[in-house]
């Protein structure tokens, strides 16, 4: 018996098969590229969140710290995850992982050095100050050229030291040594040349305790001060040489901590380089730039300046009556009243040239007009640097000795010292941060920092 024949098989059935497991691959691929592109739209999401909350905090700079001392910066204050919540929100996600902020970058040497940099570069007022720096070495050439060390050393070794101290003071044998000294040399003209001598004299005892009121101590019957007084001159000469006056940045260094921190002088004749009252920084008057200066605070920075003050002033005031001929020969005259008294009352055991003792008075009569100087500067005021007969060439505030004295010093040390005043004033100060996340596709991390600072 025959077979009978099968249905035949339908050719559309495989083909259906076919489509539909390459459908289904499809449909899986498209639903995997979906979820990749919902993930991908959630990462940005994040990142963009993550940015404006980055880009918030850092616009949250301190107005104050920038207009005055050219420097950006945020506190801690300013850093929370606000903004980003509320970007998530507004993309429709109420809920995003975790903003961590961190990693601050907290202000440092090279920060404060590129602020002041870019501070100069757009506000270079009192640059040109360099010149009190030029005055100050062609002054300590002349004290060189003088002898003024050799001599008040010579001056200081001398028991003539202790005879002229006694007659400046005052003695009750004063006009019996006078009298005695003008018949064994023959001085002419005694009484005339006594009148000079008083007026001398008179310039020596009348500071009125003006160097006491500084916390220093000059006496007529020791040098030794005044010595140390030249020395410290010349050290901060030495100093001064070696340091590179010439690189722009020191003498922007130099001039940022000299004239934009707050100083000893009173609040209300004082303000920073953009006029801004240092009252509207901290309430109290402070010592700031004498401590950038010194490392010393308080009364101890205030003594330490007034003793550079008197070391400078002191030799400019001496070059200028030194040079003087006619002041001069009146202090020859004294000086040979002196020499002559000494040579008498010592029975000629001590004998000192007459130009020595010139140096000396001289000297003696500088350090306390520096004294009185000092005062004038204290109140704000300004005293001759050089002058003519004829004109004044230059002259100097306080701040404008600062910055003399800054020159010598190294600028990372003053920077250290001005952002701990920074800090005080501002509290820790930063100036970038990082932002991480964990956006399940990615995790993602941004740094930021502000143009300024590299």
């Amino acid at each position: 018996m025959r077979a009978k024949n099968k249905k035949p098989k339908n050719r559309y059935g495989a083909s259906s098969v076919f489509l539909g497991i390459i459908l289904s691959a499809v449909i899986l691929i498209e639903c995997t590229f979906l979820t990749f592109v919902w993930e991908l739209d959630y990462m940005t999401k994040v990142n963009s969140a993550a940015e404006a909350q980055i880009e918030s905090i850092m616009c949250e700079y301190n107005r104050q710290l920038f207009d005055v001392y050219g420097v950006y910066a945020f506190t801690k204050d300013a850093v929370d995850d606000d903004i980003y919540r509320k970007a998530l929100l507004a993309c429709g996600y109420e809920e995003g992982p975790v903003l961590d902020l961190g990693g601050y970058k907290q202000i440092d040497r090279k920060a404060l050095r590129d602020a002041i940099n870019m501070y100069y570069s757009y506000r270079a007022t009192g640059i040109t100050i360099c010149q009190i720096a030029d005055v100050f070495s062609e002054m300590i050439g002349e004290l060189v050229n003088t002898g003024v060390l050799k001599s008040i050393k010579e001056y200081t070794s001398s028991p003539a030291a202790g005879f002229v101290s006694d007659i400046i003071s005052g003695s009750e044998k004063l006009t019996e040594w006078i009298e005695k000294a003008g018949e064994a040399l023959k001085i002419d003209d005694i009484d005339s040349k006594l009148g000079i001598f008083e007026s001398v004299k008179k310039s020596l005892k009348g500071n009125d305790n003006d160097l006491k009121d500084l916390s220093i101590n000059i006496s007529i019957s020791d040098m030794k001060p005044a010595i140390k007084l030249i020395d410290s001159l010349m050290e901060l000469h030495e100093t001064q040489a070696k340091t590179s006056c010439k690189l722009l940045t020191h003498l922007n260094a130099a001039n940022y901590f000299s004239y934009n921190f707050d100083c000893f002088l009173k609040q209300d004749i004082d303000y920073s380089i953009n006029g801004t009252a240092f009252s509207n920084i901290h309430s109290k008057n402070k010592d700031d730039a004498e401590y950038i200066l010194t490392g010393l605070t308080g009364n101890a920075s205030i003594a330490a300046v007034n003793y550079l003050l008197l070391a400078v002033l002191t030799g400019k005031n001496f070059l200028k009556d030194y040079l003087d001929k006619d002041f001069r020969s009146k202090v020859d005259v004294v000086s040979q009243i002196l020499s002559a008294i000494i040579a008498v009352i010592s029975e000629w055991s001590v004998e000192i040239d007459y130009r020595i003792i010139t140096v000396a008075l001289i000297f003696l009569i500088a350090t306390i007009q520096g004294g009185k100087d000092i005062n004038t500067l204290r109140k704000g005021e300004r005293v001759t640097l050089a002058e003519t007969k004829d004109k004044t060439i230059a002259t100097a505030g306080y701040r404008d000795f600062l910055y003399l004295f800054m020159l010598a010093q190294s600028d990372d040390r003053m920077i250290d010292r001005s952002l701990n005043i920074l800090k005080r004033d501002y509290g820790d100060l930063y100036t970038g941060l990082t932002a991480k996340a964990d956006a399940g596709l990615k995790k993602i991390e941004i740094k930021r920092s502000y143009v300024l600072y590299g």
